[in-house]
């Protein structure tokens, strides 16, 4: 596993958004009910799903809230399954004793999953309209999927989202005449940029990704969020060299195939430009031919990335080139 930087930090912003979040939560949710709901506030941590699902026991359950317009990615609320229980149960109109029975045999049965399936749709809007409250650009939060999950099934439901890191908000669930549950909603880190302009740690490295693929350059960005690499991105070669000239480049990730002039023809010219020619750079391409490399190569690329790639082989590519942090002297 690539080592990343781990903290406890979670950005004001970010933070006062989430404790909004909560809020609303609890009081649209204990409307919503007919009894107290209640989020307690979260401890903060970086996770991935993988890590949550691989050291908890037990059945839960998975809310996924797609963000979507001006920003993407995916918001995931994990709920333990009998917590998803009493949830479906309450809004069927069943009375405790039959609540409880289902939660001791654990039965989320299709009535009470059509009741949880329906609460997870209005719990995604709540989500939408805090969000849409507090953020600058247009945005949209939808229910994408709800689903059962335990150890089995989990590298299934989630393919490569399992392996992700999250902003892991861990919280304890109450619902009146029930006893307490666990609530762990799973938010984009890069979020914390995309959203307010905070990042979580310190960039020490300055990547500048040229590539016509706005998928392409959200990935790597993703990728590098909870690392020291910050992710500054351009289009094309005019864009590539207006920001040279403008700020301190450590690295250049450079698509091969690109429109009017290629990777290659691009990398020449940064290699023979004074004040570019010693930063490092990385070819990317996804179908490359052995000649491709080559040429890149002899054109002054440093090394050759084949996509599409994760986050562990972007990491083992580029680490080479990051900037040390600068250690504390007496003097």
């Amino acid at each position: 596993m690539v080592k990343t930087l781990e903290t406890n930090f979670c950005p004001p912003k970010l933070r006062d958004l989430m404790d909004s979040t909560i809020t609303k939560l609890n009081a649209d949710c204990t409307s919503l009910l007919g009894r107290n709901f209640g989020i307690s506030k979260p401890d903060c941590a970086i996770s991935t799903l993988g890590d949550f699902i691989e050291n908890n026991d037990g059945n839960y359950f998975l809310i996924n809230s797609e963000i979507e317009e001006s920003y993407h990615g995916n918001i995931y609320t994990i709920l333990q399954l009998t917590d998803a229980i009493k949830i479906g149960s309450i809004l069927l109109g069943s009375d405790e004793n039959e609540i409880k029975e289902k939660i001791e045999m654990e039965d989320l049965d299709a009535d009470c999953t059509d009741g949880v399936t329906e609460f997870s749709g209005q719990f995604s809007g709540i989500i939408d309209s805090v969000l849409r409250n507090k953020l600058l650009k247009p945005v949209h939060v939808k229910l994408s999927s709800c689903t059962t999950i335990n150890k089995d099934n989990a590298k299934e439901i989630l393919q490569d989202m399992f392996s992700n890191e999250y902003l892991n908000l861990s919280s304890l669930l109450l619902i009146k005449g029930f006893d307490t549950g666990k609530y762990n909603m799973f938010f984009p880190i890069e979020s914390a940029e995309e959203f307010f302009g905070e990042t979580i740690h310190e960039k020490t490295t300055n990547v500048l990704v040229t590539d016509d693929s706005i998928t392409n350059i959200r990935t790597i960005r993703k990728y590098l969020t909870n690392t020291p690499f910050r992710v500054i991105d351009t289009r094309n070669a005019k864009e590539t060299f207006t920001i040279l000239q403008k700020e301190k480049i450590h690295l250049i990730l450079l698509k091969l195939n690109l429109p009017i002039q290629n990777g290659i023809e691009i990398c020449k010219n940064i290699k023979k430009t004074p004040y570019t020619r010693g930063i490092p750079l990385v070819m990317v391409s996804d179908k490359p031919t052995q000649d491709d490399v080559i040429k890149s190569l002899e054109s002054g690329a440093r090394d050759f990335l084949v996509s599409p790639f994760n986050k562990e082989r972007l990491l083992q590519k580029i680490d080479k080139f990051k900037v040390k942090e600068k250690q504390a002297t007496l003097f």
